[in-house]
């Protein structure tokens, strides 16, 4: 039995989905549902019969999807078309080549979710076909109905794969998973890979580990290969307006010869990609063709395309007429031993414009302070970057993406 799909202690396989799609009579354009099983046989009953779907979190309110008829969630519409599917591989093929477009919501990171309109060339833009791919055992450990979480589960259905779900599992049923299942390949977001630390095991059944949607740093690379030793490590950039564009080793993207003509990089440092990367939405706009990602990076090789992300534009907080980005105090936080996390932002101030607060996360049995924290922060940063108040919490608050939410 090929398995499909494990969700705590369900498991399905790829036969049982397909001969249910093929004797499936409708499909629902907007669904809303806790089961990732009939999450993903919605949306490859849609894509097989070149229908349209709107792809919504099981906790969106009406309000965040206000453009949708509340009557059209859950409404199922009739398939008038029968299957032409004598197996796998030309049900696959059909799912691949699908006319559908695929509406999508952003993160909502930093405000209201926006709508975004794919197809399915660009959400597989990255998808890699092959016979070493053949026994990958991928964990799912995004959120199925945005992006990243699109892209492992077309790699994974393209090369008819397993996908183990650990979608916010906590740290010890990942572990329990990826021991169980001997799993090869995870893909998440830096946020996942540091609520795993610290590394005080490892696991060789892994090769492949991926992360994106968030800034992350070398020492955050170091300490994954010390839980996944045999692993090969990779940094993607993608975004919902765009999906997959660029690949790094480690801190250092570069831009690909086949797009190098379609990304700019503005005097003001922020990452511009041309319009035919994107997927189509109302809420974009357009400068000369170009979108603006909110993206600020920085050139380390300009001559062949290679950068590195700094920040989002719109994190960075002003304090006292310094532009402080949240990031670098968060990473220089997290490397004062005993910390778990952390998460960096401004308070209104009538002076200074803001103030900077820290909220901090202790790994299990040390003892820091506040005053611990300021002390050994002030031998790596100035003296503006330091948040005048650190607050222990037992954790942060994340994104339906897995991401760190920030205000």
């Amino acid at each position: 039995m090929d398995t499909f799909l494990v969700d705590d202690s369900d498991i399905y396989s790829y036969d049982l989905l397909l001969s249910q799609i093929k004797t499936c009579k409708d499909y629902i354009p907007v669904l809303r549902t806790h089961s990732l099983y009939d999450y993903f046989f919605n949306l490859l009953t849609a894509l097989a019969f070149n229908e349209s779907l709107v792809l919504i979190d099981s906790d969106m309110s009406e309000q965040e999807i206000n453009s949708l008829a509340v009557g059209e969630i859950n409404k199922p519409r009739s398939i008038k078309e029968a299957s032409a599917w004598n197996n796998w591989e030309t049900f696959r093929d059909t799912v691949l080549s699908s006319s559908s477009e695929i509406t999508i919501f952003t993160s909502g990171t930093t405000g209201q979710p926006k709508k975004v309109v794919h197809t399915i060339g660009t959400l597989t833009r990255s998808v890699r076909r092959s016979d070493k791919h053949i026994e990958d055992i991928w964990l799912f450990a995004y959120n199925p109905t945005h992006m990243a979480g699109l892209q492992v589960f077309f790699q994974a259905f393209a090369n008819k794969n397993a996908l183990v779900n650990s979608f916010n599992q906590p740290r010890k049923t990942v572990f329990e998973l990826i021991q169980r299942y001997h799993i090869t390949h995870i893909s998440a977001t830096p946020t996942f890979y540091r609520l795993l630390l610290p590394a005080d095991q490892s696991f060789c059944s892994v090769r492949r580990i991926t992360l994106g949607g968030e800034k992350s740093n070398t020492s955050l690379y170091e300490n994954i290969l010390k839980l996944f030793p045999a692993a090969k490590l990779t940094n993607i950039y993608a975004s919902t307006e765009a999906g997959s564009l660029f690949v790094a080793k480690g801190e250092n993207f570069q831009i690909p010869d086949s797009i190098v003509d379609k990304c700019k990089i503005s005097p003001e440092g922020e990452l511009l990609v041309h319009k035919s990367l994107l997927g189509k939405s109302d809420s974009f706009i357009y400068q000369n063709d170009y979108y603006h990602t909110g993206d600020i990076v920085e050139w380390v090789d300009e001559s062949k395309g290679m950068f590195r992300f700094v920040s989002r534009k719109n994190e960075l907080i002003n304090v006292g007429g310094y532009k402080v980005n949240p990031n670098e105090v968060e990473e220089a936080i997290c490397n004062i031993e005993g910390v778990e996390q952390a998460y960096v932002y401004g308070k209104t101030n009538s002076i200074l414009g803001n103030m900077l607060f820290a909220e901090v996360v202790k790994q299990p049995g040390y003892v820091l302070s506040e005053l611990d924290i300021r002390k050994k922060l002030s031998i790596h940063l100035q003296d503006f970057k330091i948040p005048r108040k650190v607050i222990f919490v037992e954790h942060l608050s994340l994104t339906r993406t897995g991401k760190l939410k920030r205000v």
